[in-house]
């Protein structure tokens, strides 16, 4: 039996992160929508997606906010527990961080993400 994906370890810059379950990886390429028109519909469209991670970091005495945010061209990985990984470059923190109840959500975006 083929084992699910379960866990992911996130890692950003070299630095793994102690993330909460339910993170996401956007793996970005081309999303298509339907156009509809008047006498039905004409077709679709494509646009493009940029790649991400999105992930809610646990706040402890060793977690720098300051770094983090500063995540401007930087590289990461996103690691499953079933082997799969997703490498992630120009990575850039995209959003202003808070910090509530020892929690810190992060939206990354980056201009690549490959299987490896």
């Amino acid at each position: 039996m083929a084992q699910v994906t379960g866990r992911v370890f996130i890692t950003a810059n070299g630095k793994r992160l102690s993330t909460k379950s339910g993170s996401t990886l956007k793996f970005g390429n081309v999303k298509r929508e339907m156009v509809p028109a008047d006498h039905g519909t004409a077709g679709y469209k494509e646009i493009t997606e940029s790649p991400g991670v999105e992930c809610t970091i646990i706040h402890d005495a060793n977690t720098s906010l300051a770094e983090i945010q500063a995540i401007v061209t930087g590289s990461g990985s996103f690691d499953t527990d079933t082997g799969k990984s997703f490498v992630l470059s120009g990575m850039v923190c995209l959003e202003a961080l808070s910090l509530a109840d020892g929690e810190v959500k992060v939206s990354f975006g980056a201009m690549d993400c490959k299987e490896v």
